[in-house]
């Protein structure tokens, strides 16, 4: 990704970079930009201001906040738009973007910084607090939605990936489409869902579509702007590792696979290490064919994640088959899962496809802790209930 961190760019700590401050002053001038406002209930409080950097967090200033809890900085114009990080120590930092010489006020108060911030004077700036309320809309609804049994979970799960496809939709069309050289349209690139990221140019083909024209606005309005050439660079890789790619139809014989015994599986993983189902013999195991190249796969990890982060520790393991054509995106894929990762390189002339009449991708069976197989995925009505019979 671009950001900082891989799953997510503005979302940064940057309490210990407050410590690197040291007070430097800039007074206005006509080659600078300012941010001020009031903060309530913040008299004698350090405000500090920092640069988020393509790489990292830059400490740019900090102030001491009056009686009338006012403040202010001045800074020079930055080459490109920017993003900055307003932040009270022990407080969750506001974000705001600058691209000129332009004054933004933002006001807040200390009790609830980021909680309570208003922001005017620069439009990418609201944008980046509309998208992030939508964001944080998100989450609350989808996590609602995970914790929920009825209706049957996976028919939960199926409606989440619609919601969360409908919310790219929205952001694509309100904040990438209209403006896609602008601040805004940058900043909804990073936007994340519990720290995964939404949109995800090397696993998405409309994905990266959406970087690269947010890059080629860039490059238009600033050509020569390290932000550019480093959103160009993951643009241009983003584009060819989604490139479409001549693949084969699965196709397996008919027929059906007893709900007991288990017909095992020994496959590399990215670390050309052979792993064997069996061997997780004494754990519940949930047996998932896949492929990482459909764009709704992403999603349904996420929810693997979850699962997986739950009940982990107590006996579970996914074990993770990939039929992805290209082997250096499966890899880089795989390489961002905690759970057990393996490519069949057969294709659709996989044995394994047969042996477990898998007639469609994604495709999962529960294995108890004797190594037989209980449930497929179509008889499966709530997951983390049969998960939690098995680990009785």
């Amino acid at each position: 990704m671009i950001f900082l961190k891989p799953h997510s760019f503005f979302y940064a700590i940057i309490s210990g970079a407050i410590l690197l401050f040291s007070a430097c002053s800039h007074k206005a001038n006509e080659e600078n930009f300012t941010v001020k406002g009031k903060i309530a209930n913040a008299e004698g409080k350090m405000i500090y201001l920092s640069n988020i950097g393509v790489k990292n967090i830059i400490p740019l200033d900090s102030a001491k906040i009056d009686k009338n809890g006012e403040y202010s900085f001045s800074r020079p114009r930055p080459a490109s738009y920017e993003f900055f990080f307003l932040a009270i120590e022990g407080e969750k930092p506001i974000t705001f973007a600058i691209d000129s010489t332009e004054t933004v006020v933002i006001n807040s108060d200390a009790k609830n910084f980021y909680g309570t911030y208003t922001v005017e004077g620069n439009s990418a700036s609201t944008e980046i607090k509309e998208m992030k309320e939508l964001q944080e809309a998100l989450e609350k609804q989808v996590n609602e939605m995970l914790k929920s049994t009825s209706p049957a979970i996976y028919k939960t799960r199926s409606d989440i990936y619609a919601l969360i496809g409908d919310f790219k939709e929205n952001i694509i069309k309100q904040y990438i489409v209209p403006a896609p050289s602008k601040a805004g349209a940058y900043y909804a690139l990073s936007l994340t869902l519990n720290g995964e990221p939404l949109f995800q140019p090397k696993n998405n083909r409309n994905d990266s579509k959406c970087f690269a024209a947010v890059a080629t606005g860039l490059k238009q309005r600033f050509p020569t702007a390290k932000r550019t050439q480093h959103l160009c660079k993951i643009a241009e890789e983003a584009l060819a590792a989604t490139r479409p790619q001549k693949t084969k139809t699965v196709e397996v014989e008919e027929g059906d696979i007893s709900t007991v015994g288990l017909f095992n599986i020994k496959l590399p993983n990215a670390d050309g290490d052979s792993i064997s189902l069996s061997s997780f013999a004494g754990k519940a195991v949930l047996l998932d064919f896949t492929v990482y190249e459909d764009a709704k796969i992403s999603g349904r990890n996420i929810n693997l994640r979850e699962i997986y982060r739950k009940y982990h520790d107590r006996g579970f393991e996914i074990y993770q088959v990939s039929y992805d054509s290209r082997e250096h995106f499966w890899q880089q894929s795989a390489s961002n899962l905690p759970w057990v990762c393996v490519r069949d390189g057969e294709g659709a002339r996989s044995s394994y496809l047969r042996l477990y009449n898998v007639q469609s991708l994604p495709t999962f069976y529960l294995i108890d802790k004797n190594n037989e197989i209980v449930l497929r995925d179509s008889q499966i009505s709530n997951l983390e209930e049969e998960i939690e019979k098995l680990l009785k």
